[in-house]
C-alpha cells in the first residue's frame, strides 16, 4: 500500500475547493479533481475512499485552517473586546480575500455531506473551534457577553460575518468596524 504524502493531500483538497467553488458540490468529479492535481484518479482513492469523506475532509481542514489564521498572534495584551473583535477582523478578511472559503461553507451546511450521522466531524469540528469556544467561555466568566450557548452565538457570528464578506469589497474600514461594533453589541452585556 502507498503511503500518503501531505503536501499532495493538501493540494487535492486545494484544488477541490477550487472546483467547488466553480462547479458545486454536485460538479466535484473525482476524475476531473485528479486531472486538475496532475495525478491518476486512483491516486485520489488513496487519500480519501470516495466523494463523501472528500468533501467530510475539506469541511474539517478549513474549518481547522481558518479558526488557526483567525487567532494567529491574537491573544496578546489587550481587552477581551479587543480580542474577540480583532479575531473577528481577521476572520472576515481571511473569508473576504478567499471567498471560495465562504462558498464552501455555504454549499456544505445545506447540502446532505451535512446531514445523518455526523457525530465524529462534529467532534473534530469543536477541537478545530476550540480557541473561538475559548474566547467565548472567556467572555462569559468575565460577565462581558452573554451566557447564551456558545454554538448559537457562532452560528449568529458566522452568518453574519458569510454575509459581510460578499461586501467586503465595497466598505471601507469604518464601515467593517461598524458592522463589527454591530456583531459584539449582539452578544455583549449592556
Amino acid at each position: 500500500m502507498r503511503t500518503k504524502d501531505e503536501v499532495k493531500e493538501k493540494m487535492i483538497l486545494e484544488k477541490a475547493l477550487t472546483m467547488i467553488s466553480k462547479v458545486g458540490l454536485s460538479g466535484l468529479k473525482m476524475s476531473i479533481l485528479a486531472k486538475e492535481v496532475g495525478v491518476a484518479t486512483g491516486t485520489i482513492y488513496i487519500y480519501f475512499k470516495d466523494k463523501r469523506e472528500l468533501i467530510n475532509h475539506l469541511y474539517l481542514y478549513l474549518v481547522r485552517k481558518e479558526t488557526e489564521l483567525s487567532f494567529e498572534n491574537v491573544y496578546q495584551d489587550g481587552s477581551f473586546e479587543c480580542k474577540f473583535k480583532s479575531a473577528l477582523d481577521k476572520y472576515i478578511r481571511r473569508v473576504a480575500t478567499n471567498p471560495e472559503v465562504q462558498i464552501f461553507f455555504e454549499q456544505y451546511a445545506r447540502s446532505p455531506y451535512n446531514e445523518g450521522d455526523n457525530d465524529a466531524i462534529i467532534e473534530e469540528e469543536n477541537k478545530a473551534l476550540r480557541p473561538l469556544f475559548d474566547l467565548i467561555e472567556m467572555g462569559q466568566n468575565e460577565a462581558l457577553i452573554k451566557n447564551i450557548s456558545s454554538n448559537l452565538i457562532i452560528m449568529m457570528l458566522c452568518g453574519a460575518v458569510g454575509e459581510l464578506s460578499c461586501q467586503v469589497q465595497h466598505l471601507n474600514q469604518t464601515e467593517i468596524n461598524a458592522c463589527i461594533d454591530m456583531m459584539w453589541d449582539a452578544i455583549a452585556i449592556h
